[in-house]
């Protein structure tokens, strides 16, 4: 299928995309009740689709349209404060245990990726590169670049976290059994940042403000500690 140029390169044609793979996305999701995929998960996936697999369509062509949309990304990250303040004295109860929790969170997360990737035999770029995968992009560039990663691959790693996080994280919380929306938001936000905390819109306001804290927490935490614990690991394997 090849689209016409003057629709291609029209500065409608990314704002236009995106929209009708969202819709189309969350008609998806309701007709086939496949509720442990977010809209938003399978909405991404159809843009690179686009992108990658039909002929004459670019990112240039979609970004040129799609960046007024990744525009209200600032006003959508300042909302957020709105569920912090709603739950600001349960914040300051839990801080503690928060703070804590992401610690750990990310040192088994900077532990466990570096073993995987010695066990199946991942150069030492591509290894460096997937650590930080848990964390927001821009924090996780910087920080991949930092300790010789490549921050493209990073790149690819943070979104394919979210993505996987968005769709299964509390599917994956619920089997287990917790229920507690306090370990649930401080999981989601330490494992898969913005995109897995997506998920939790519409459930919980208390999970949403615990995994937007967790988010920012986790990137000064891998941050600190990757570029700490990466010399350590080489010296033990």
């Amino acid at each position: 299928m090849i689209l016409p140029e003057v629709l291609v390169h029209s500065l409608l044609f990314g704002i236009a995309l995106t929209i009708v793979a969202y819709v189309f996305s969350e008609y998806l999701v309701d007709r086939l009740s496949l509720n442990a995929v977010p809209p938003l998960v399978l909405a991404t996936i159809f843009c690179i689709g686009v992108v990658f697999f039909v002929p004459g369509v670019t990112f240039q062509d979609y970004n040129a349209g799609a960046q007024f949309i990744n525009f209200l990304l600032g006003p959508a990250t300042i909302a957020l404060a709105l569920p912090l303040v709603k739950n600001w004295r349960t914040l300051k109860k839990y801080g503690p245990i928060i703070i804590g929790g992401v610690v750990l969170s990310t040192l088994v997360g900077i532990i466990s990726i570096y073993v995987c990737g010695r066990v199946f035999g991942a150069s030492e770029a591509v290894l460096v590169s997937m650590l930080p995968k848990s964390i927001t992009t821009p924090i996780a560039m910087e920080v991949s670049a930092s300790i010789g990663g490549i921050p493209a691959l990073t790149v690819a790693c943070v979104i394919f976290t979210g993505m996987l996080g968005a769709a299964c994280n509390h599917r994956v919380l619920r089997l287990v059994g917790i229920k507690n929306d306090i370990a649930i938001g401080l999981a989601i936000g330490a494992s898969s940042h913005g995109l897995g905390a997506s998920a939790c819109i519409g459930k919980s306001d208390l999970q949403l403000a615990i995994a937007v804290v967790s988010i920012a927490l986790t990137g000064v935490a891998t941050a600190i500690l990757a570029p700490i614990m990466l010399p350590l690991l080489r010296s033990v394997g």
